[in-house]
């Protein structure tokens, strides 16, 4: 695996700046805070590369995370390459000038200058390297636009406009930008949920007992919540297998619950004292059991129901106040059962909840199931793929085309990879399948790097997109 180099942020660190430039036969990893030049490195790392001449910017593939980025970072490298163009041409007349300087007034005849200064060439490396050098970086300058700078899902979406056959996709297929993925998703959502409400399944309907209990505070009607999941689910689309949970018995669960909830409202209600902080702290209890017998003088007990007002109650009582107060109980109450009796319910409506949220999850990603196959349905007929499509396809076939896969291993010599802590486990999986030093090997967690092919900078600690996938 690749080796990682911490960069701390000290202008004197010369030995991991030396590592970086130097060591091209090794991947990398170069792990540093923000401001410590760690692009300035990746971009130092590609002129040394291509300025001796170990590939042709036409297979060095440079990817970051955002396109305003990905301009930064091709602007960078030409201005580097042009830096070390200058400097390179510099040199090479620095050494003609004193190695011939040395020679001023020697008798030789033109021919034996002649000689000399071809002996010259061949014993010392300088000036024909130099001269090798140069030429690699006009070349790399004169065809930078070849190189494959962008996004991740700029350069997948290269890879399926050059092979749409094997990838089994529209030649003409168009890129959904994430505005209209959303508005797209959002026709679909609108479309399938219409129909679910006329008879919810069960997970459907469990959700929306839930929300119809959130704080009034929140922004998003049940509705919306249900349309945040779904997009959550599309975003995760590469882990399609069923989720598991642990077997739950929701009933039995919620019986208990309901058991001490009464208990604590009716030890609560005997305080002798009205403006007690315990009294006052544990009003969802009280409010919490009178709904529960109201609804139960009318109606049989309804376990959506019920689980929306415990998950309320958990979440009322986990950010209220614990005072212990200072008032008088009943005679047969002490209140420090009423305060352990709090705490033995905030436990157990925690562990109900827990259990309660895989459970519900799983059903939940069973039933989204459709409107994710209709979302995709909606794409295939306009030709359109969003940014996770791009990931898949490509991945898709990095691992079940090995023509394919042993092609674009070879057509992409170096990747470099800026803000690798933005990188998601799909993302990771195309870039280190691509990285591989077997063609045989379609597992990427048990990929090899090919010596040097990799590069991978950012700071594990800051991501841009943490709140999507980045799994750092």
């Amino acid at each position: 695996m690749p080796a990682v180099i911490p960069f701390p942020n000290r202008s004197d660190d010369q030995a991991a700046r030396d590592r970086i430039s130097g060591s091209l036969e090794e991947s990398l990893i170069v792990e540093a805070a923000a401001g410590t030049g760690k692009t300035t490195e990746l971009v130092n790392r590609v002129v040394a590369v291509l300025k001796k001449g170990l590939t042709t910017v036409e297979h060095v593939v440079a990817v970051t995370f955002t396109r305003k980025a990905a301009g930064e970072l091709k602007l960078r490298l030409r201005q580097e390459l042009d830096r070390a163009l200058s400097e390179t041409r510099d040199s090479r007349f620095e050494i003609r000038d004193s190695k011939f300087g040395e020679r001023e007034g020697s008798p030789a005849s033109d021919a034996e200058s002649a000689v000399s200064s071809f002996e010259f060439r061949v014993s010392n490396f300088d000036f024909p390297i130099s001269t090798f050098e140069l030429q690699n970086l006009e070349n790399a300058i004169a065809r930078l636009e070849e190189a494959r700078i962008g996004t991740i899902h700029s350069f997948c979406a290269e890879i399926l406009r050059e092979r749409p056959v094997e990838a089994n996709i529209d030649p003409a297929f168009e890129e959904l930008s994430e505005i209209e993925a959303s508005r797209l998703y959002r026709q679909v959502f609108r479309r399938w949920s219409q129909e679910k409400l006329g008879a919810p399944p069960p997970g459907f309907r469990r959700c929306l007992a839930r929300l119809a209990f959130r704080d009034y505070r929140e922004d998003q009607s049940p509705l919306d919540q249900l349309e945040s999941a779904g997009r959550k689910l599309i975003e995760w689309r590469d882990f399609p297998r069923p989720w598991s949970a642990r077997p739950f018995n929701r009933e039995e669960g919620s019986d208990r619950l309901v058991n001490q909830a009464l208990d604590l409202a009716e030890l609560s209600s005997t305080c002798q004292r009205a403006k007690d902080y315990l009294f006052e702290d544990l009003r969802p209890v009280r409010d919490t059991a009178d709904a529960i017998r109201r609804a139960e003088e009318v109606a049989d007990r309804d376990y959506d129901t019920l689980e929306g007002l415990l998950v309320k109650l958990f979440r009322d009582l986990k950010s209220g106040k614990k005072r212990k107060g200072s008032g008088v109980y009943a005679e047969d109450v002490a209140r420090e059962d009423v305060i352990d009796a709090r705490e033995d319910l905030l436990r157990a409506l925690e562990n109900f909840k827990y259990q309660a949220d895989a459970d519900l999850a799983a059903l939940l990603q069973s039933e989204m199931r459709e409107l994710l196959d209709r979302y995709d349905e909606m794409k295939r007929a306009r030709g359109k793929l969003d940014f996770v499509d791009l990931l898949l396809k490509v991945r898709d076939l990095l691992v079940k085309d090995r023509p394919v896969r042993e092609y674009l291993q070879n057509q992409f010599k170096y990747i470099f990879v800026d803000e690798f802590q933005d990188t998601d486990p799909l993302q990771a999986e195309v870039l280190l399948l691509l990285a591989a030093d077997d063609p045989e090997e379609t597992n990427w967690r048990d990929v090899t790097p090919l010596p040097g092919k990799l590069f991978l900078v950012g700071d594990p600690k800051q991501s841009v997109y943490r709140f999507r996938r980045a799994d750092v």
